[in-house]
């Protein structure tokens, strides 16, 4: 297919999406027919509101009233249709609205109000739970007793109180002025792609009112205006914005498009189908147990030296992972494998093992038994001698033990290692890794980055996959020919392809979480220069790279090298647990926390803004925690807190009767307070009666 019947199909294409969005707008306009008798077309003075606006935006927004001043329109202006104000588009050559800015965005509202877009997230009910963890068992119970309460949901409603609501696109502004005069909005995030709609929104809405709302309801906004570098730019901001109003808000949004644009289309498509990744990577209170009692045993392991070599950014580096385009350029990587070091990642070994390519370091990242258990299956002495273990301070002691060298990188974000760093006082830390999960890609490229590597390419990084084949399929993934079961193919998601720009990759939530971070390292370390070369998917920051065409040179004296890199991004420093046993001193702190939670929880809420109110109050209190010597509190507790908290405003919003709503909430919170009273008599088993030793 050539680039121009690309653009012809692409401009037929959105010609369609545009008669579509004009259906959707005639036909809820003839629905409402009734309601546009009673309606009042606002009557002010343009230029009056023009000013009134621009001195709440000098109060409010003084970056965009600075925009503002002396502001010349590009694309957007305002007409008059038939006596009606209208916005005209002279690009498109077509207006924005279909009869005026005022009733179009009047019956819009109601329509919205009837069917609003609802983002939530769905949490699977396991017929089993076969592991250990008090989450997964009070998780389980808290996800049984929402289906219950979804199965007598007929359909979604727009509340008075909605927890979180994003807004595409500003328009004429009327329609936000709309929806706030009726309903309160905890958390708000507006964006408006073309920065000519917002300032001639200036004229047609009173902004004043609509901030003075806000503020009247304590709502949390944030302001986006602009074109991103690229459309999934968009859920990079979200992520960022919803860790700051809470990230358990994402667990029920509302999603308000306001009119058709190309780009605001596409963008809205993207953030509604990357919107789950929000609730991705919460950690939980078993997996932070787990950590402390990990780390606390690895004080034997030299640490990564917090400075990174610069004389180590032009050495080449294969980051090997496990995708299965791997048994694609396996044959490549063994012709070339002394032209580069070669760094593997997790189950990754398994198949350079059984192909005889052996690395020169290794990754690892998971704390449970199962990394373990995996290497284990396989574990071959002569083969793991001579490979440099690089592993997270959280990785269980028995897999560290699999290796003669070895080096551990404190992932920051743990209570263990906020506890470790706590502790230091004025001790020089160790390296502190960032952008390390959920898979071994990231840590392994966290890795790269904090040791002065810069010249990546990426195998087998795949991130998803193009058939029925998951993995390589010379790992523990298969036996032969036949999938050995430890892995279920689950795609729900589909993401850009490498080498191809019409084609998509198949994934599911975890690699597309894992893809969302390969690009936010990238994005925030431009000074690596990677070059993909996996045949999956296309990650931003990363060239696409078939193998022979790298360029591939013997690197004299390989050995030596490695050996010295080994030994050199080892920390000199002599590193101790002693900061463990505030875990001790501080036990009946954590109980008291979890008494004033449970108290909290326990409480008939009045209404639902009050619910919403002390959900994010609890995680308030967490972060408050900060620069406090219980500052590790947060760490144990955040993962849990998030959870549980994202299905309790299921369950809020699971009856459009706010009555059986809250009673609904009741049911849910009170297994909530049950998950917290385990917590504590956990936590006091391990670390109040000393049984717990360090």
């Amino acid at each position: 297919m050539n680039d121009l019947t690309l653009a012809i199909n692409e401009k037929l294409s959105e010609l369609e999406r545009y008669q579509s969005f004009l259906q959707t707008q005639i036909d809820i306009r003839k629905k409402y027919e009734a309601a546009l008798k009673d309606f009042v077309r606002p009557d002010f003075d343009l230029e009056k509101m023009f000013q009134s606006n621009m001195q709440s935006f000098e109060h409010t927004y003084p970056d965009i009233h600075n925009a503002f001043i002396n502001y010349q329109l590009t694309r957007f202006e305002l007409h008059m249709d038939d006596g009606n104000v209208n916005i005209y588009d002279t690009e498109k050559r077509i207006s924005l609205y279909k009869q005026d800015v005022y009733q179009d965005s009047h019956v819009q509202y109601l329509g919205f109000k009837e069917k609003p877009v609802v983002l939530s997230n769905k949490f699977s009910v396991r017929e089993k739970v076969n592991d250990r963890f008090i989450h997964s068992q009070f998780l389980n119970k808290l996800a049984i007793k929402l289906k219950e309460q979804n199965e007598l949901k007929k359909n979604n409603y727009l509340p008075k109180v909605m927890p979180s609501l994003m807004l595409m696109g500003v328009g004429c502004g009327y329609h936000i002025h709309s929806l706030l005069k009726e309903h309160i909005v905890k958390k708000l995030y507006i964006y408006e792609p073309h920065l000519d709609l917002l300032y001639l929104s200036l004229f047609l809405t009173d902004w004043a009112d609509i901030f003075e709302l806000l503020n009247v309801h304590n709502t949390e906004l944030h302001f986006s205006v602009g074109e991103f570098d690229t459309e999934l730019g968009i859920n990079k901001e979200v992520e960022s914005v919803f860790q700051r109003f809470g990230r358990f808000f994402s667990g029920y949004s509302f999603l308000y498009k306001h009119y058709h644009d190309d780009y605001l289309d596409r963008v809205t498509k993207q953030l509604s189908l990357q919107f789950v990744g929000n609730i991705l990577g919460f950690g939980f209170y078993d997996d932070a147990i787990l950590s402390i009692e990990n780390f606390s045993k690895n004080f034997d392991v030299p640490f990564l030296r917090p400075d990174s070599l610069d004389e180590l950014k032009n050495i080449p580096v294969y980051l090997i992972a496990n995708g299965p385009s791997l048994d694609k350029d396996i044959q490549w990587l063994m012709e070339h494998q002394n032209n580069a070091i070669i760094i593997s990642c997790g189950t990754a070994l398994s198949a350079l093992h059984k192909y005889g390519l052996k690395p020169d370091f290794h990754c690892e990242m998971e704390r449970c038994q199962i990394t373990h258990d995996v290497l284990a299956s396989f574990y071959d002495k002569d083969f793991f001698n001579g490979v440099t273990l690089l592993a997270l301070n959280t990785v269980l002691p028995s897999v560290f033990a699999m290796f003669e060298n070895k080096v551990q990188g404190v992932k920051w974000g743990e209570a263990s290692s906020k506890l470790f760093v706590q502790g230091l006082g004025l001790q020089v830390k160790p390296a502190l890794l960032v952008n390390c999960n959920p898979t071994v890609s990231n840590c392994a490229l966290a890795f790269c980055e904090k040791i002065g590597f810069t010249d990546i390419a990426l195998f087998g990084v795949d991130m998803g996959y193009k058939s029925k084949q998951h993995h390589s399929k010379s790992s523990v993934y298969y036996k032969g020919d036949q999938d050995s079961g430890l892995y279920t193919h689950k795609a729900k998601y589909k993401l850009k392809a490498n080498f191809d720009a019409d084609a998509l990759v198949e994934t599911d939530e975890i690699f597309k979480y894992s893809h969302a971070v390969l690009e936010r390292t990238l994005a925030q370390n431009p000074h690596l220069k990677v070059k993909n070369c996996s045949d999956g998917a296309y990650v931003e920051g990363a060239k696409p790279t078939q193998a022979d065409s790298l360029v591939s040179t013997l690197i004299e004296n390989k050995a030596s090298l490695i050996s010295n890199i080994a030994e050199t991004i080892k920390s000199s420093e002599a590193y101790t647990s002693d900061a463990f046993v505030a875990l001790h001193n501080d036990v009946s702190l954590f109980l008291d926390l979890c008494d004033l939670f449970i108290e909290q929880l326990s409480g008939k809420p009045a209404s639902i803004d009050a619910a919403l109110g002390l959900l994010d109050e609890q995680l308030r209190r967490l972060s408050s925690l900060h620069n406090t010597t219980i500052s590790y509190f947060d760490e144990i507790l955040r993962g849990t807190i998030l959870h549980t908290h994202s299905m309790l405003i299921n369950s809020l919003y699971s009856h459009c009767d706010e009555t059986l709503a809250l009673g609904n909430y009741y049911k849910s919170a009170k297994i909530v307070c049950e998950y917290l009273e385990a917590i504590k008599e956990d936590y006091f088993a391990r670390f109040g009666d000393g049984l717990f030793r360090v």
